[in-house]
């Protein structure tokens, strides 16, 4: 006769364990080195595993003691259990490692049904081969399941719509979709419910029986190509304004911005769409390339366009029945110019390139500069192009950047209130050395070729000293380009030269 540890063993230790042993901890250790995302749920299931063979040899002491009935009862029960964990290890390896691998990808929901119909067919092949008759285990059990599904039919149509959305490819996680009053980024799908995360960090649940029931709108997709979502923007101008102008400006203002989040193809594009009572109604038309951030970009996008409608000298209309009240008096318009005035003058006099005029010429100069407010993102200058201006800062700060071709876009400098910018074009009509951008809002004036050309040719002798501090201003952007050149006093009297004679070509004075 065995002994009792002999017979224990014997009854725990069979042919198919150490297979069972080695499938089951090879597969979570591969798990848990390339899914480091669900390792708690991979280690729970190798504890579980464990308890399962606490469980067995439990049934083999059982079978030691002569208790051959409750040995067989609690070893089928710990056998069904170590099943259904390797049948779970055996779906994450498939669905989260190697169907991924051949790039293909389903979804959460397929892969929880599969490993569900897995289980059922685990426990059905236990029953069959402890001599249960499967056939007349479904004839008895189809009035309860009758009853079940009449009881749980609203659970069940959301499980069904749950998964034929997924099955359709209706909706995936990560696309933006609008149902109701509702916009957000699917965050979960699952077999009752699909999560909507809205954009104030909210989640909304949605019995996805409501989904199949009711349209909703897939604003964007994480498989989509980019850019993702278009955007309409409403605005209403006075009739008197040509309708070419306005396309063309509110197109060029987008367009030519350096707007985060604002795709550059399909390009913007700016129609005319109705007339009201004096006015014409437009409408800009862009697309975001990410539809999470849509309030801020449209808030850029607006004060782009105003600062652009701004600085061409047109209004926003008002309907012809609105009612003005104008209180002004001669007396406060003449305060309010005067402090204008006052204001462009401090900015003129603060400017090195301005310092040996006198008073009587910033106070010509300053009636002649024109306001010039710019968006955040707007070009003021394009590197290359000509121009017969320049711009002096007076609120805010503007990005210089170099962009030479063939070379990578950098950031040379940022101009705060007081600094100028674009003198040597409009000096000397030469092209722009770089770019300009508006960092955030900024005010400019900008002072033209023709308001300064008149103080030369009052006063020529100017030109000398402009000339002078135009040569230094370019020797430190020479070194901001590491070039070699202009690094001594003498190469910057020859560039001094250089400049001063065609400042009197390109003004006409000598």
């Amino acid at each position: 006769m065995p002994g009792f540890w002999e017979t224990a063993i014997r009854y725990f230790w069979r042919p198919e364990l150490p297979w069972a042993l080695g499938f089951t901890y090879g597969l979570g250790i591969v798990l848990l080195r390339f899914l480091r995302a669900d390792r708690r749920m991979i280690i729970n299931s190798l504890e579980l595993y464990a308890f399962c063979l606490l469980g067995k040899f439990v049934s083999a002491l059982l079978a030691a003691f002569d208790l051959p009935t409750g040995a067989e009862i609690v070893h089928e029960i710990f056998v069904v259990g170590s099943g259904l964990i390797m049948i779970h290890l055996t779906g994450l390896f498939l669905f989260r490692m190697a169907f991924p691998l051949i790039r293909l990808r389903t979804p959460r929901i397929v892969e929880d049904l599969l490993i569900f119909v897995g289980y059922i067919a685990w426990v059905l092949v236990r029953l069959r081969l402890a001599g249960m008759d499967l056939a007349s285990l479904v004839t008895t059990s189809a009035l309860m399941t009758a009853v079940v599904a009449f009881s749980m039919q609203d659970t069940l149509g959301n499980t069904m719509g749950g998964l034929l959305l997924q099955l359709e490819n209706s909706l995936k996680i990560g696309d933006w979709i609008s149902i109701g009053s509702v916009s957000g980024r699917i965050s979960e799908i699952r077999w009752r419910y699909t999560a909507v995360e809205t954009r104030d960090g909210e989640t909304v649940v949605f019995p996805n029986s409501v989904l199949m029931k009711n349209p909703f709108t897939v604003i964007s997709s994480p498989t989509q190509k980019r850019p993702e979502w278009r955007r309409w923007l409403w605005f209403n101008v006075h009739c008197s304004v040509p309708p070419g102008r306005v396309v063309d400006l509110a197109v060029q203002a987008v367009t030519a911005a350096d707007l985060p989040n604002v795709a550059r193809e399909p390009e913007p594009g700016c129609v005319l769409m109705d007339f009201g009572p004096g006015y014409a109604r437009y409408a800009l038309r862009y697309w975001l390339l990410d539809a999470g951030p849509d309030s801020p970009t449209d808030s850029l996008v607006r004060m782009c366009l105003f600062a652009a409608l701004q600085r061409a000298g047109i209004e926003f209309a008002i309907a012809e029945h609105a009612v003005h009240m104008d209180v002004d008096s001669e007396q406060r318009r003449a305060r309010v110019q005067a402090r204008e005035g006052q204001r462009r003058q401090a900015i003129l006099r603060s400017a090195e390139l301005f310092a040996g005029l006198g008073d009587d010429e910033i106070s010509r100069m300053a009636a002649g500069l024109t306001y010039a407010p710019f968006a955040s993102g707007d070009v003021i200058l394009r590197q290359g192009v000509a121009g017969d201006s320049l711009y002096l800062v007076a609120e805010g700060e503007v990005d210089v950047w170099s962009e030479a071709p063939g070379e990578l876009r950098r950031h040379l400098a940022t101009l705060g209130p007081g600094e100028v910018f674009g003198e040597v074009g409009m000096m000397t009509g030469e092209p722009r050395r770089a770019t300009l951008v508006a960092r955030g809002y900024a005010q400019c004036y900008r002072l033209d070729k023709g308001v300064f050309e008149q103080v030369v040719h009052s006063r020529p002798e100017i030109a000398e000293d402009v000339a002078r501090i135009l040569a230094t201003r370019e020797r430190q952007l020479t070194r901001f380009h590491e070039s070699p050149e202009m690094r001594t006093t003498t190469e910057i009297s020859q560039r001094t030269q250089s400049i001063l004679e065609k400042m009197r070509d390109f003004f006409g004075f000598r």
